[in-house]
């Protein structure tokens, strides 16, 4: 098995592709950046190998599963990981260029994939595509409006997506974690009812999902059953709850100093820097 896995040289990516790895699968492990791609798949041994990828743009994602495609044999699997988070505490006051630059990776990077993937899967009837969103794509977060959009940009697009693909025999998997002890919460304000996930965490139940076909996934399982009583509830009671478990200091009370390496290495990157 061929496993692709974008945003691999890091976090929840990276957690994804020692797990394949582990597994024996074969993985191409894709990030913007190149050489920490390759320096993860050359750690992993003989079977996996790193490329550089822009996930926003649409020729670069059909290179990838090209190339993943010779060098490992066909690609059974693809995750688009991929994301990024800028916080403000209200998005008016937001550069338009960071609000446009996280529809464009989260959102327009897994539609890309998508797109790309199903070109290689349909007509063999086979192949699952995990989309990575986030439990921001079934509730709104105070101070992530954008990245909120892109991600129930995601959630929604991979419903369609599945619904319009019954019966291909292609798989679509959407994945929601909660926050994620990644670089992407780094500075973010620490509540003691809002506990991190690990990127292990995470991986595992992605792999669990490759594994068994699941189409839908949250992570902690136990935090789906109240996303989902919380989703029913008016707006001021989403609201009320969000107060309640400090979601709404999160996101908003960052202390920028220890935010500046995260904010700094995205930008860079998305400059092509």
């Amino acid at each position: 098995m061929t496993i692709v896995v974008t945003g691999g040289a890091r976090g929840i990516g990276r957690s994804i592709a020692d797990m394949a790895a582990l597994g024996r699968a074969r993985v191409a492990i894709a990030d913007i950046d190149a050489s920490p791609a390759e320096e993860v798949a050359a750690g992993l041994g003989p079977h996996c190998r790193g490329y550089g990828l822009d996930v926003r743009d649409p020729d670069s994602f059909r290179d990838l599963l090209e190339q993943a495609e010779d060098d490992l044999g066909p690609v059974s699997v693809l995750v688009n990981n991929a994301g990024i988070a800028e916080a403000s505490p209200r998005i008016g006051e937001q550069a338009r260029e960071q609000v446009d630059r996280m529809i464009d990776v989260n959102l327009g990077g897994v539609i890309n994939g998508t797109l790309a993937a199903l070109e290689w899967m349909e007509p063999r009837r086979d192949g699952q595509i995990v989309n990575v969103a986030s439990q921001a794509g079934r509730l709104g977060v105070p101070a992530l409006a954008a990245y909120t959009a892109s991600k129930f940009g995601v959630v929604g697009f991979t419903d369609a997506v599945r619904f319009e693909y019954r019966g291909s025999g292609v798989c679509l998997t959407c994945v929601m974690p909660g926050p994620v002890d990644t670089g992407m919460m780094q500075g973010t304000r620490k509540v003691p009812l809002i506990r991190l996930v690990s990127p292990e965490t995470v991986a595992a139940e992605v792999i669990a999902a490759i594994r068994h076909r699941r189409e839908e996934v949250y992570v902690p399982r136990s935090s789906g059953y109240l996303v989902r009583l919380a989703s029913l509830l008016p707006p001021a009671g989403r609201e009320r709850l969000s107060r309640i478990f400090g979601l709404h200091r999160v996101y908003a009370e960052i202390d920028p100093a220890k935010r500046s390496e995260y904010s700094e290495r995205i930008s860079r990157q998305a400059d092509g820097r």
